[in-house]
């Protein structure tokens, strides 16, 4: 797994000494680094599209056309152009003819591509423009598209991009033209490229359409790489809502979602925000409880609040999925425009828009969220790791370079606010230990050059969220855009089926041969297929024509099994095995994310990127993952990854692979594993699953960001926007099991956010797992089986028992030992207690037990330590005297009702 490997090579530096590696909580796997290290056949031979003219070669060409500054040369998809920096020697032999026409056979319904290279023999080209005209015949081909002159971004809003070219470089054009199922014979058109100030170079283009119907656009057939299409698609864009979810409504200013309700004030910001969630987040109550002790309030400080007097609101509707709504503020100074919207999953984002009437000297412009006291009681983000909020006064400034960090979440279990502050300059960040390469970009409002951030105090009973800009000169006829994003947590209720009842088998190893068998003989019900297995060899593509079909067959052997199978898939990095790469890479760093090329350093490529990169990617990105095959059908074959872009069309395509998937393999779900998409595109994502595959699963796995390489970021606060879409986490990659109980609660339960966990990390610790109800994966490298507590699971009926933590104030179990903690599951036969010790040394405490509040006659119940194998050995208990608790271990008791 590549992101275990990642946690494991970034606690390795070129300064760390034997001594230093041995004091690590968690020890460096030398074996694990070895492993991208070692070398393999990477399987992209050369073609004659790498073989360069020679100089001399090259100036007889130009000699022979003399004063033309540019040259097109048409190719086919079989082709696909790669130098950038030369033409291939074969393009030299062409007629003027050859260059300037393009002769091709597509099949009915087939998306069919091909390209044109462009030359700039003799000057730098810029501002070029692209037009294919409609091919004409029996009818007409009207779409038609130059993939690299604009397209449908992730959004689903058209674009066009701006078109350069430096002298004496190549610039692939790559063409879509869409041929509908009944089309058939000769369509005819051109291609005309026309840089700012020369003449234009024109393309006949010539498509002989004949053959038998392609289905599905062709996309079936990755050779004819009509999967281009995916980057234009718009699936699922649309305000539909998500499983699991009810309609948003609004009636005036009250909007009401799953579970929460946002009443917004006259200045069009939340006045009160209430919960609805009962306090295990497994059901929802009549009865409402605020997370607000006041209204947010947006304050412009001019040496005092300036007065703001707020016009009407107006509301547009995007129902069941949302709604939006603007209103003014106005000061005699300046003019703020409110535009905020509210989705069903818990979202509000907010653009405040300050225009200044004339030049205004301000003190501070600033945003205060009062909280109540019983949600604020715990923290994650700004320097801050989830667990109990402790400090009265917390203090944050701007440091993008240095820290992944730019908002905070603030709660407690069944309600709480995540707070993500943006400018106008905002774009997506990398993340682990690629975000150096592509870090926050500083809000030019809230950042202010150094003068924002954020302050969380204790005022009253409860916290306030300040967040600051500081002193500045607001410029008359400038605007300045204050950006921020809420999001109230809980996202959604826990469902006890997925947590109880979903059992993983996700390994490691090569070879798929044995797992539905293992699978099914240890318990488990879903298998996970990671990257880099005989049945999915490369990075983010499984549908690669040399593995599809055993995938396939595989899933098929699952499901007649009844075994459901879930996929890695995400985006971030992706396999230079993809047949699309070339053409993805013509799009002038829109899908690949730009960086130091071959001279990048990373802990995964310490000495810089593979030497295939030097021959064929030369700059502009940055080499990723490393995998290489020692066993099975791919043994000795290497895969390659490289960086891809966030918020791109790439995510466009991402959904276009998964439909094909739900479609053709018939997947049961996805794995995601430290990713790289918006919340737009994973809410599509799950649109995609829940019409076609309803059942199906998404789980998200992230290593632990909190450290100087991953620069200091909160997982769940990272990936918090997509949560919502989420059914399951894995947590615990790189992690300390032996940080507090309320740090496991906020930053590895997933409980305060309506999800429940697995732990990784050599299996977690069991013992107090088991006090939030959640166990680790089978299979996994140095994972201890989870199989016997998942018999105990069912046993005892775990999926209809109510999880009562150790953080419920109502608990009515407790124990006098601070460094014992107890949960309980409580059901109609009784209740189990589940303690663990949270220190590495023996601890001795007492069960305290409020038998009233808890239901039983303490003269009609009987206690147990039943046998679990790995777990506990059977034993007597008696509650009325000391129990023993053996080091980083703990007990289930069970209480039975006689």
């Amino acid at each position: 797994m590549k992101s275990t490997l990642l946690s494991i090579t970034l606690l390795l530096t070129a300064g760390m000494t034997l001594a230093q590696q041995k004091d690590k909580k968690h020890p460096i796997d030398v074996d694990a680094i070895r492993q991208t290290q070692l070398t393999g056949d990477i399987g992209i031979p050369p073609t004659e599209m790498n073989r360069s003219a020679s100089p001399a070669h090259l100036q007889l060409f130009l000699d022979s056309h003399p004063g033309t500054p540019f040259f097109t040369f048409p190719e086919t998809r079989e082709h696909p152009i790669r130098m950038l920096d030369s033409v291939p020697e074969i393009w030299l032999r062409r007629s003027t003819k050859e260059m300037t026409a393009f002769s091709g056979s597509p099949q009915p319904g087939e998306y069919y591509v091909f390209q044109v290279g462009v030359f700039a023999a003799r000057t730098a080209l810029t501002n070029i423009k692209v037009q294919l005209s409609p091919l004409q015949g029996a009818a007409t081909l009207s779409d038609v598209t130059c993939f690299n002159a604009g397209g449908i971004s992730y959004l689903g809003k058209p674009f066009t991009k701006r078109l350069d070219l430096r002298r004496s470089e190549v610039l692939p054009l790559w063409f879509g033209v869409r041929i509908p199922k009944n089309a058939k014979g000769l369509f005819t058109g051109k291609i005309t490229i026309t840089p700012a100030g020369l003449s234009p170079a024109v393309v006949n283009v010539s498509l002989n359409v004949g053959g038998p119907v392609v289905e599905h656009n062709g996309t079936d057939d990755p050779d004819r790489l009509s999967r281009l299409s995916w980057l234009n698609n718009r699936i699922a864009l649309d305000d539909s809502i998500t499983n699991g979810y009810i309609p948003l409504t609004r009636k005036d200013r009250t909007i009401s979602i799953l579970g929460r309700t946002i009443r917004l004030g006259a200045d069009g910001l939340p006045a009160a925000i209430d919960t609805y969630f009962e306090k295990d987040n497994l059901s929802l109550v009549d009865q409402a409880s605020p997370i607000l002790s006041g209204p947010v309030k947006f304050v412009v400080d001019a040496g005092r609040r300036l007065p703001l007097t707020a016009g009407p609101i107006r509301y547009t509707d995007h129902l069941p999925g949302g709604t939006s709504w603007e209103t003014r503020l106005v000061n005699p100074a300046l003019v703020l425009d409110i535009h905020g919207r509210a989705e069903y999953d818990g979202f509000i984002g907010y653009d405040v828009t300050v225009r200044p009437l004339k030049d205004v000297a301000i003190n501070d412009i600033r945003l205060e969220i009062p909280m109540e006291k019983d949600k604020s009681e715990y923290i994650m983000g700004l320097d801050h790791e989830g667990g109990r909020r402790t400090e009265d006064k917390w203090s944050w400034k701007w440091d993008v370079i240095n820290r992944n960090q730019d908002g905070v979440w603030l709660g407690g279990i069944n309600g709480g606010l995540r707070l993500r502050l943006k400018g106008a300059n905002f774009h997506s960040q990398l993340v682990n230990i690629y975000y150096p390469f592509g870090p926050l970009n500083e809000p030019e409002t809230w950042g202010n050059t150094g003068k924002g951030g954020v302050t969380i105090n204790t005022e009253g009973a409860g916290a306030m969220i300040r967040a600051f800009s500081g002193k500045r000169m607001l410029k008359k006829d400038s605007t300045y855009h204050f950006i921020f994003e809420l999001l109230v947590t809980p996202l959604k209720l826990i469902d006890r089926n997925i947590q109880y009842g979903d059992r993983y088998f996700h390994s490691d190893i090569d070879t798929s041969t044995n797992f539905i068998a293992i699978a099914k003989e240890h318990g488990a019900n879903v298998v996970v297929v990671h990257h880099k297995k005989d049945i999915y060899p490369y990075i983010d593509y499984p549908f690669s024509p040399e593995n599809v079909d055993s995938l396939k067959a595989f899933i098929d052997r699952a499901h007649e099994a009844g075994l459901k199978t879930k996929i890695y898939y995400t985006t971030r990095e992706l396999s230079v095995k993809t047949p699309e790469i070339w053409a993805l890479r013509s799009l002038n760093n829109e899908i690949i994310f730009p960086g130091p090329g071959i001279a990048a350093r990373t802990l995964v490529n310490p000495n810089g990127g593979h030497p295939w990169f030097a021959a064929n990617f030369k700059k502009d990105f940055i080499p990723g993952w490393v995998a290489t095959f020692q066993h099975g059908r791919f043994k000795g074959k290497q895969d390659l990854a490289i960086l891809t872009r966030p918020d791109s069309r790439m995510n466009n395509f991402y959904l276009g692979g998964l439909d094909w998937m739900c479609k053709n393999l018939k997947i049961d779900g996805l794995y995601l594993d430290d990713l790289a998409l918006d919340r737009e595109t994973l809410r599509r994502a799950r649109k995609i699953l829940d019409r076609q595959r309803p059942w199906a699963r998404i789980d998200l796995h992230t290593w632990n960001h909190y450290n100087q390489y991953g620069k200091w970021a909160n997982s769940l606060y990272l990936y918090m926007d997509l949560l919502p879409y989420m059914d399951q986490l894995w947590i615990g990659e790189a992690r300390d099991y032996d940080k507090p109980a309320d740090y496991w609660l906020i930053e590895v339960s997933g409980i305060p956010f309506g999800l429940t966990s697995q732990m990784l990390n050599k299996g977690g610790n069991a013992w107090r797992g088991m006090v939030f109800g959640i166990t680790d994966r089978f299979g996994w490298y140095r994972s201890i089986t989870p199989e016997y507590i998942w018999k105990f699971w069912d046993e005892y009926d775990f999926r209809h028992r109510r999880l009562i933590g150790f953080w419920d104030k109502d608990n009515p179990v407790r124990t006098d030992n601070p460094n014992a903690v107890a949960s309980i599951f409580q059901g109609a036969s009784g209740t189990i207690i589940a303690v663990a010790n949270w220190t590495d040394t023996v601890q001795t405490c007492r069960i305290e037990i409020n038998w009233k509040k808890l239901g039983l006659d303490p003269h009609a119940v009987t206690a147990t330590i039943p046998y679990l194998k790995d777990f506990q050995e059977q034993q007597a208990v008696d509650l009325g005297k000391p129990l023993e608790l053996p080091p980083a271990r703990g007990y289930m008791i069970v209480l039975k009702k006689n």
